[in-house]
């Protein structure tokens, strides 16, 4: 039962795009699927979901650095995550932070908001979540009975459109480790996010001070498991930040 707990969370986490890896023994098949193909816009990618595969409109220089989001994400705020699929089950709530870092661009705070989401999912059996001090695209989180996920974003894209409508996609390698088994996976999280307006609603009035988001997600095989990268899992989620 504990991985089944485990995994919910490896579905959960990508939300915001927020776990980065540690992982390092499976260069050769990755590097295949993270080529530049830059030409397919986000907007193309997101029209064409659940019919993903791989490769997808990834750019390699977008992973010299974290993602960069726009003014109106600054602050700290409050996430409603609704299962678009799963209207029967309860939102998760859970807080998420934004900063400008030393490069004065704004950026996500990666371990608090995934550990602030893993303690919504799981309470206590999450001890940790720990970023790579050198890289913004791997990190660590640590579970209860010596259990670990390692993650590491392995393509990235984004695009601001007209200053109001910010695309961001990743596609990240999770391997998650336990006494007896190690699971690899790769999930890739489309998001869109936008100021609220009355075109965006579920069942909330919604004002100018709150951001909307909407996100397309694809779980695929490990790397070179099998020929044709097709998704084994899809999910769809409507996301509300609020100010805290």
């Amino acid at each position: 039962m504990k991985i089944s707990f485990l995994y919910k969370l490896v579905l959960k986490v990508i939300i915001l795009s927020l776990l980065c890896t540690f992982n390092f023994f499976i260069t050769a098949p990755v590097d295949a699927l993270i080529e530049d193909s830059h030409n397919i816009s986000l907007v193309t990618r997101q029209s064409e979901w659940p019919e993903w595969k791989l490769p997808g409109p990834f750019k390699r220089s977008a992973l010299k650095k974290d993602i960069v989001y726009p003014p109106w994400f600054n602050g700290f705020w409050i996430v409603k995550s609704i299962d678009v699929n799963q209207t029967e089950t309860q939102p998760i709530e859970y807080q998420a932070k934004f900063q400008i870092n030393n490069s004065q661009e704004l950026v996500g705070e990666r371990s608090f908001n995934a550990m602030s989401l893993g303690k919504a999912i799981l309470g206590d059996k999450i001890l940790y979540v720990k970023d790579d001090p050198i890289s913004p695209n791997r990190q660590l989180a640590k579970f209860e009975d010596q259990e670990f996920l390692e993650t590491k974003v392995i393509g990235r894209n984004q695009s601001l459109d007209n200053a109001s409508v910010f695309f961001v996609d990743e596609l990240v390698l999770q391997v998650f480790h336990s006494l007896d088994v190690s699971r690899v996976k790769q999930v890739e999280t489309l998001s869109k996010y936008q100021l609220c307006n009355s075109s965006f609603a579920i069942s909330e009035d919604f004002s100018d001070y709150k951001i909307c988001g909407e996100q397309w997600q694809a779980i695929y095989p490990a790397p070179g498991e099998r020929l044709a990268s097709q998704p084994l899992k899809t999910r769809h989620y409507k996301l509300i930040l609020d100010r805290g």
